[in-house]
């Protein structure tokens, strides 16, 4: 027989287990091919919502191609681990270390070849499916298939780079596999069985240091003061190791698991013998599984954050765009900015076909806001990047149209997010007026150096300013005004204060316009506003010609571009719908990548599987019996990862939830989402349960 006939017979007797790695292997071509049109794609590059969530998107493809590394990498070293007893066998019968490498590069080069051909045409095939999903999410900007579909020569650049520089770590790992174990090595390591040896000790301590890391990174992720305290010198780093922590000590959590279940199990003996096989199973098997059960854990951990991350980002826009951008239009007065009256926006909304419904002229003082607290002496705009303003009580009682007295000693802090107007009031308030520039020059310097409360009130000199203690400070929410913001929106705090002591501050004031159309087109209308302000400034076209708004100085007249609710509304919802997109297609593929390696270690393991039965029918054991343990044996594999993925998954999202007042609304679509993964793992439990049955024959 020719060496030839060898490799030829060998492809011909592994065929299934070439099968499956050839589907593993296309199947990361196709993902790397579908995102990879979506990152290089010129067309939606133009669009503004695309170009504000890039960050989002380019964050996606690195964990993409994180993913496709680490993936391709382990099925490769599982599926070489898988023959290590053919290859065993071939050395035993005179093959040398030379002509097995070689035959396995033969078969890999087939495999490389066939995984880039069928993976590229299933991602062509897919990407049409692809980009109607996209279009379909995106229907409100405009968008449809047929615009969006674009293919770049970089996408097939990026699919086969990455895959081609995969593939030629598993052959390094292949040739040192085989050069380096002996026979007996080789064949031990191909089986699943064997005694793991039970470690408590190390499990209890890492049970309690995942539990107590995963504790703090819930709350540092809440935002809770005594978790952000710790991390102050190192707010990056202490929060990346204690992940790194939780990812490390969880894979000895598993095993600990296990050790528990046993042990709590012989205490009741009646339920112990009723289930000998399966705490067998336990001990003989299980724990060699737990490499196969920690990956699976944490794909299903990442699969549902992302795609909760998805479903997140894009239900707050849906739930706090009417709070940041409660009013049509806004046209912001700063300076000589802008400088337009009621009477020349009512011309120019009437000359555009518009009807005003309402329409108020907001008169304010700029302002920065100091607070007392028990960390210290601080600055709200430093804080938080968002301005605040100060507002006569009769002003803004006619403006929301309210009855709220203010006394001259009293505050009341009015903000634009209900999430803020339900933080404790726990600290003292200086308020010093001044223009913008002034304002932020001040503010900047006082960053730099800060001090205490009384220090700083000394040395405020001819400054005008305010001083409020807490007792005397209230707070609410009132959709007051527009913020600036493409989908983080920089709230806006307006500090209410008696009509006397305002009169009394003769500061210079500035006025935000904010007005409801009753009828007429809105994107006309605005277009009109656009071109009057142009020339009131003295600019040209050129100025605000991008949609995309951030908060910024407010002496640059860039800054200063007029409020569309519409336009926030597409811009806002385009984001959300590619950062929707983007998470949920990352949480799909690993998810369905958790399935593939359930399905890769099953399937491959039927073989050994078969001998075990055969073994246990020697013993008097009947098939009912045979069927009750491996249903037993496989719920275990399949459903302990989702339990851990799941409770990880939810632990994590609601800290990144828990800021805002919708938390409750926003966790009943990560439940629903886990509700899903449970469904689908069910559903896969029972297919591959019936494949199992029939492939060890019982």
């Amino acid at each position: 027989m020719t060496f030839g006939h060898i490799v030829g017979k060998n492809l011909k007797y592994n065929f299934g287990r070439f099968l499956s790695y050839l589907f593993v292997n296309s199947f990361v071509v196709a993902v790397l091919f579908l995102y990879g049109s979506l990152l290089f794609n010129e067309i939606l590059a133009r669009n503004g919502s695309f170009r504000a969530a890039s960050a989002y998107i380019q964050a996606a493809a690195y964990a993409i191609l994180l993913f496709s590394i680490v993936f391709v990498a382990y099925t490769g070293i599982y599926f070489v681990k898988s023959r290590s007893r053919e290859f065993a066998l071939y050395l035993t019968l005179g093959m040398t270390d030379r002509d097995l490498i070689r035959m396995i590069h033969i078969e890999s080069l087939a495999i490389v070849a066939g995984s880039m051909v069928f993976g590229m045409l299933s991602g062509l095939l897919l990407s049409k499916l692809f980009y109607m999903i996209l279009g379909r999410i995106l229907g409100f900007t405009g968008f449809s298939y047929n615009d969006i579909y674009y293919i770049d020569y970089r996408t097939f650049l990026l699919s086969f780079g990455v895959f081609i520089l995969v593939f030629l770590f598993n052959m390094l790992f292949t040739n040192i596999f085989i050069r380096r174990l002996s026979i007996v090595q080789m064949m031990k390591s191909s089986s699943t069985k064997g005694v793991s040896k039970s470690r408590p000790v190390v499990g209890a301590v890492a049970a309690v240091v995942c539990i107590f890391s995963t504790f703090f990174l819930h709350e540092f992720l809440a935002r809770s003061e005594w978790a952000r305290g710790i991390t102050t010198n190192y707010p990056v780093l202490i929060p990346l190791l204690t992940f790194a922590v939780v990812i490390v000590s969880l894979y000895f959590v598993i095993a600990f698991g296990i050790d528990i279940l046993r042990y709590f199990s012989k205490r009741v003996p009646a339920f112990y013998n009723r289930n000998i096989l399966t705490f067998g199973s336990l001990s003989h098997r299980f724990f060699s599984y737990k490499v196969t059960l920690y990956i699976v854990s944490l794909l299903i951990f990442v699969a549902i954050y992302f795609m909760g991350m998805g479903i997140s980002i894009y239900t707050y826009n849906n739930k706090t765009i009417e709070e940041f951008v409660p009013y049509d239009f806004m046209i912001e007065t700063s300076g000589n900015m802008n400088n337009i009256s009621p009477d020349e926006i009512k011309k120019l909304v009437g000359g555009a076909g518009g009807v005003l419904d309402t329409f108020s002229a907001l008169k304010f003082a700029s302002c920065q806001n100091y607070r007392n607290t028990k960390e210290g002496f601080v600055n709200y705009y430093l804080e938080n990047y968002k301005d605040s303003m100060v507002i006569s009580e009769s002003e803004f009682n006619r403006h929301m149209g309210l009855h709220i007295d203010v006394k001259p000693d009293e505050l009341l802090l009015v903000y634009n997010s209900s999430a803020k107007a339900q933080e404790p009031i726990d600290f003292d308030t200086v308020i010093t007026i001044e223009p913008w520039r002034e304002g932020v020059t001040h503010a900047e310097a006082f960053g730099a150096k800060s001090t205490d409360m009384d220090t700083f009130v000394r040395k405020l000199g001819n400054i005008r300013h305010l001083v409020y203690s807490r007792e005397k400070t209230r707070s609410m929410y009132a959709p007051f005004i527009d913020s600036y913001g493409n989908i983080e929106y920089a709230g806006v705090l307006a500090d209410v204060v008696d009509d006397k002591v305002y009169a009394e501050l003769k500061a210079k004031t500035e006025t935000a316009y904010l007005f409801n159309l009753k009828s007429g087109h809105g994107k006309k209308v605005f277009n009109a506003i656009l071109d009057g302000l142009r020339k009131i400034n003295g600019a040209d076209e050129s100025l605000w010609q991008s949609s995309s708004l951030v908060f910024g100085a407010k002496d640059d007249i860039t800054n200063l571009r007029p409020i569309y609710k519409q336009e926030r509304f597409d811009m806002a919802f385009g984001i959300g719908g590619f950062t929707f997109f983007a998470f949920s297609f990352i949480g799909f593929l690993f998810l369905l990548s958790s399935g593939i390696v359930l399905y890769y270690k099953i399937v491959t393991d039927i073989d050994e599987e078969k001998e075990q039965i055969v073994m246990l029918k020697r013993i008097g054991i009947n098939g009912k019996e045979c069927r009750r343990y491996l249903t037993t044996h496989l719920a275990i594999i399949f459903f302990t990862p989702f339990v851990i993925g799941a409770i990880l998954g939810t632990v994590y999202m609601h800290a990144e939830l828990v800021f805002t007042p919708y938390v409750g609304y926003m966790m009943s679509f990560i439940w629903i989402i886990i509700g899903v993964v449970a469904i689908l793992d069910v559903l896969l439990y029972l297919t591959l349960r019936k494949r199992f049955f029939r492939g060890v024959e019982v």
